[in-house]
């Protein structure tokens, strides 16, 4: 027998034989002593399971209930003698009030004393360690504690917990703790595109060229030169030396090829951007060309997008735990959290941040923030969204307007809609985005007319009257319209309003919302006779429309007519704004609150902060 089974061996004899001493009463041994932390806690974590049994079956605080031992033992599962046993420890803890019945057929009675959220709480809190806080985020979850304690506890945790134990910097390393709303299963440019997914994926992969949008000029990434024919049909880009993955290959001209073809095998989110393309040619280990059958003057924006993302041939694609050549690698991808860790041997500059977890809380994000409350913490690590009841004072805060916008498209394709311009009429005078900002609130800021907002003027004047008048024109009957958008970013809210809204007026809606992927499963087009979601705006103008009207995940492209592809892209817009074909709702305001501590933000065209752009100036 090794010394470790001996040491297990004369641990677990001698909590046993304190356990036998106490249960009959001889105080041979102290029970807060003889037990490790380690029993101690479970045996609060057993205690505090029994309490949240008796709290949810009793459904009273703070009133005296008329009950028996059995009962008791009838909840808990246990025997008779166990249900006294943990009476007992409940009333030591002070969790509960028991008056034991005296005399033959007199009841007992309970009351319980505290409320079970805040002892998940306390005992989330003692769970905490200056490296992890993992396992209270789990207890938290586990409960399924109120939005108003969860917000309490996120903010404690992310305010005055790392702030006091971490600092900017633990020791040698520099990490970034934040919540965030929802998790990120997919991390895989072939399957979404998505405001969120694209921002961390940015960090995880690499494109052969990059775009600035401040000079309005391509730049070398993994492509060190590239050059092109007079007619934009032949591309060649020549690669980087010695740029590996997270796996520790070389990126060569093969990865660049798998990586473009697989867009076209598996019908990806940016199958589009090959829309022409004849052939891909490897002509060296570093060098790579493109072939298109008819001119593509514009390539260079296609292939410095997430579709451009540089993938290794030489092992499957897992979209949760993905590998690339950026500045991050994904260390952890799970419901509860996200953790990117800086990759050393990134070709660039290594970014000053060694690792950035984010923290899933879904009931926390809301869109419906109150910017303006007060706050009593100093100590802050980093927060994107607005959560409602966030406390903001005396945290730096910075803010941009959203380059993309929410929308909502009419099929101009199949369907009532197609064949009647007063509904579609009707409907744009009853839809007031001003209206939606106003009663909704939160991050929702400005009305949106416009793909780019640059490319703005003076709206159309809406009138319910003149929605009135249409709709009387129309012939509409009653017939239920249905509108389907996806889960997330506010979507549930904004579709809700737009039903109250039409169904005032006297139009039917039924709403239909599924996940990201099983919305870009269906068939769009006939299912959905209005389509809500984020148009997302990109650091390229030209990719930004480019994205909207031939994206495979465009909301709107699902809803255009037919003959569409002989006209340019801004006369497009102009024609589907003038018959009602699409709606713009509004925009953003995005957000960033962060310690004085924290240096070098700022927004990218997703409203997200470039993680590798920051650093702690303490």
């Amino acid at each position: 027998m090794d010394s470790r089974m001996q040491s297990l061996l004369s641990y677990v004899s001698t909590s046993c034989y304190s356990l036998y001493f106490l249960k009959r009463g001889k105080k041979v041994y102290n029970s807060s002593n003889c037990f490790s932390p380690f029993i101690r806690r479970s045996w609060n974590m057993k205690l505090l399971e029994h309490y949240d049994i008796l709290f949810q079956s009793l459904k009273e605080n703070n009133m005296e209930i008329k009950i028996t031992v059995h009962d008791v033992s009838e909840l808990l599962s246990c025997t008779y003698r166990n249900a006294k046993i943990i009476l007992r420890k409940l009333e030591e803890q002070n969790w509960i009030e028991w008056k034991p019945g005296k005399g033959r057929g007199n009841l007992s009675s309970i009351k319980l004393l505290k409320d079970v959220d805040h002892l998940v709480v306390d005992e989330a809190k003692s769970m905490l360690t200056p490296t992890s806080i993992d396992a209270g985020i789990s207890l938290l979850k586990k409960y399924r504690v109120k939005e108003s304690v969860q917000r309490e506890f996120v903010d404690w945790v992310f305010h005055t917990y790392l702030g006091k134990q971490l600092g900017p910097e633990d020791g040698k390393l520099s990490r970034l703790h934040f919540p965030s709303y929802r998790p990120l299963p997919v991390l895989d440019p072939a399957k979404v595109n998505r405001r969120s997914e694209n921002h961390i994926m940015r960090h995880i992969f690499s494109t052969l060229v990059t775009y600035d949008p401040a000079k309005d000029e391509f730049l070398p990434y993994l492509a060190h030169h590239w050059e092109h024919n007079e007619d934009y049909t032949k591309w060649t880009f020549y690669l980087q030396k010695a740029v590996l993955f997270h796996h520790g290959k070389e990126m060569t001209a093969e990865d660049v090829r798998y990586s473009f073809i697989r867009h076209r095998e598996n019908k990806s989110a940016h199958e589009w951007i090959l829309d022409g393309l004849e052939d891909i040619q490897v002509k060296h280990r570093y060098t790579i060309q493109f072939l298109f059958a008819e001119t593509c003057p514009s390539f260079l924006h296609l292939v410095s997008s997430l579709g451009g993302s540089i993938l290794p041939e030489d092992v499957p694609v897992t979209s949760e735990l993905p590998i690339g050549t950026g500045p991050y690698k994904v260390s952890e991808n799970t419901e509860d959290k996200l953790v990117l860790t800086v990759f050393s041997d990134y070709f660039l500059r290594r970014p000053f941040l060694d690792e950035i977890t984010l923290y899933f809380f879904p009931q926390l994000y809301d869109n419906v923030a109150d910017l303006q409350s007060v706050s009593n913490y100093e100590d802050m690590n980093f927060y994107h969204y607005p959560y409602q009841g966030r406390k903001v004072q005396e945290f730096k805060r910075y803010t941009m307007l959203d380059k993309g916008s929410k929308l909502l498209t009419l099929n101009l394709h199949k369907g009532i809609l197609a064949g009647n311009a007063y509904v579609r009429e009707a409907i744009f005078h009853f839809l007031s985005p001003e209206k939606l900002i106003e009663e909704l609130g939160g991050s929702r800021f400005k009305t949106a007319s416009r793909i780019l907002k640059k490319f703005e003027e003076k709206e159309q004047e809406r009138s319910v009257s003149a929605g009135k008048k249409a709709l009387a024109s129309s012939g509409y009957k009653g017939e239920t319209l249905t509108l389907v958008s996806y889960v997330g970013a506010g979507n549930e809210a904004d579709a809700k309003w737009i039903q109250k809204v039409l169904r005032n007026e006297g139009i039917e809606l039924e709403l239909k919302f599924y996940t990201y992927t099983e919305l870009h499963k269906r068939l769009l087009h006939k299912e959905a006779d209005l389509l809500l979601g984020e148009q997302i705006g990109d650091e390229s103008d030209v990719y930004t429309y480019l994205s909207a009207f031939m994206g495979n995940h465009s909301l709107l492209k699902h809803h255009l007519p037919e003959a569409v592809n002989d006209e340019d892209i801004l006369s497009l817009e102009n024609k589907i704004l003038k018959q009602n074909g699409h709606i713009h709702l509004y925009r953003l305001n995005q957000f960033a609150f962060y310690h004085h501590d924290v240096k070098g933000v700022s927004f990218n065209a997703l409203g997200w902060i470039d993680f590798t752009k920051l650093w702690y100036e303490a």
